[in-house]
């Protein structure tokens, strides 16, 4: 009965002891908790004081920020102006480049037709010296006439051929202005198109999106997800870092040279255009004077012919005229001679009969000196005039022969008169009929089929040409 007390004294003591062990460590933890919260509030403010400075620090480093884009801005500013005045240069030497395309087509256009305006005088003076060709062979003489035409046809075949090399240069220079007006042109479109990218940056774009509200923005999917996208490549040389100004300087240089090029090609092109209306003066004036000098001389190779026509016309009257009378005398003096044949033969007579005389009686007397006297002064008579009628029959003959040669100069003269009066009335349509390369003329060996001209057209100019073509195929020009 003594044990069971002291068991339960000695369990209450022992639970008491545990009761303070307990507390203890209790106000421990208690005491250890607040320390712990005191030592993380301290760290807190330690790190919001050292927040606070980085915050610090980022304003001011944001503030220089702020001011670099200010520096940008005023550079974006500063290509701007020099975009503009680069576009201002373009777009005033593109309007001068076309205007000189249109003075210079202008050029061309009178140029080609100057080159085909002297086809007609050409073909005119090719065929009046085809058809100086045809006069007779006496009259096939290198004359002033034929000097001037073809001086003529040299001046117009010079100047055909001058005037084509300067078409040529032309359309050369014509090709070249527009290749650097396109040039020019894709230079302006890319100098716009960087000046309205500038601008743009300098916009206030951001501010705009920013207001949008999240559910009206349209967002794009990032360059990762687009399947099939490749990243671009790297920059090259001229747009790593640091080659800014050199790049800009390049380029400004590009189109300074774009339009020194385009001025100088332009000045290029007006003294072309001033040259080639030069030589269209030129080359109209010296042929103008040939063509006159041409027209003159065969007005006056006309006139020259007609005078000499008359000429052979007035001395084969004469030539008749004296014929005829050298015929009268000629037969005046063979009937002299056939009056001379009776007194011959009386003497003939006479000798006979003296010479049957008798020998003493045949002596040599004064009427047989008479007789030879006389038969001698009627042989010298006879001799005499046959030597004159020989020569009158020669001269007869030799006017004969003359006459005949000038009535074939005359026919020759007739028919180069006709031929020079129609080579002075060529004209352009006249000459292509005459052409025979030219199908339009019906000259041709196999000319070109066509249909027939309608009646009373063409017909009257036809007809009346071939009549005096076939007024000219006498027996002279032959």
């Amino acid at each position: 009965s003594r044990q069971g007390p002291v068991a339960s004294v000695m369990s209450h003591t022992s639970a008491r002891s545990a009761s303070k062990v307990e507390c203890v460590l209790n106000e421990e933890r208690w005491a250890m908790s607040t320390n712990e919260k005191l030592e993380n509030a301290k760290s807190l403010q330690k790190m919001a004081v050292k927040s606070m400075m980085e915050n610090h620090s980022a304003a001011e480093q944001a503030h220089k920020f702020n001011s670099a884009a200010n520096v940008v801005s005023s550079s974006i500013k500063k290509k701007l102006l020099k975009t503009q005045d680069l576009c201002k240069g373009l777009d005033d030497r593109i309007e001068s480049v076309e205007d000189t395309i249109r003075q210079v087509g202008e050029c061309l256009f009178q140029l080609q037709r100057a080159h085909r305006c002297k086809w007609a005088p050409l073909n005119v003076v090719e065929r009046r010296l085809e058809l100086r060709d045809a006069r007779p062979i006496q009259e096939l003489v290198r004359d002033h006439c034929q000097e001037a035409l073809e001086h003529e046809r040299n001046l117009l075949v010079e100047a055909r051929v001058a005037l084509g090399g300067q078409i040529e240069k032309i359309k050369e220079c014509l090709v070249a202005l527009d290749r650097l007006g396109g040039e020019l042109r894709e230079d302006l479109r890319g100098k716009r198109l960087t000046a309205r990218i500038d601008r743009g940056c300098l916009g206030k774009r951001a501010n705009l999106n920013s207001s949008i509200n999240a559910k009206d923005r349209l967002v794009l999917p990032s360059l990762q997800d687009i399947p099939y996208f490749s990243m671009p490549p790297a920059p090259s040389p001229a747009d790593a870092p640091g080659r800014g100004l050199q790049n800009e300087e390049s380029r400004q240089e590009f189109t300074l040279r774009l339009v020194a090029r385009a001025l100088r090609a332009e000045e290029d092109a007006m003294r072309l255009a001033n040259e080639s209306d030069a030589l269209m003066v030129s080359t109209e004036r010296e042929c103008t004077k040939a063509s006159a000098q041409a027209q003159a001389e065969l007005s006056r190779r006309v006139e020259e012919t007609n005078q000499l026509r008359r000429q052979l016309e007035g001395q084969m009257v004469q030539t008749d005229e004296t014929i005829a009378q050298t015929q009268l005398s000629l037969s005046k003096m063979h009937q002299s001679l056939d009056s001379h044949d009776k007194p011959l033969r009386a003497l003939d007579k006479q000798f006979a009969a003296r010479s049957q005389r008798v020998p003493r009686e045949g002596a040599r007397d004064l009427v047989h000196e008479e007789m030879e006297g006389h038969l001698s002064s009627l042989q010298k008579s006879v001799l005499s005039l046959k030597t004159k009628a020989e020569a009158t029959s020669e001269i007869l003959e030799q006017l004969r022969r003359s006459k005949q040669q000038m009535q074939e100069d005359y026919k020759n003269k007739i028919a180069a008169q006709k031929i020079d009066d129609v080579c002075s009335k060529v004209t352009p349509r006249k000459a292509m009929a005459l052409d025979r390369t030219d199908p339009r003329g019906g000259r041709c060996r196999e000319p070109a089929r066509r249909k027939p001209p309608l009646a009373g057209l063409s017909g009257g100019f036809e007809v009346g040409f071939s009549q005096q073509l076939a007024s000219l195929s006498g027996p002279g020009l032959h």
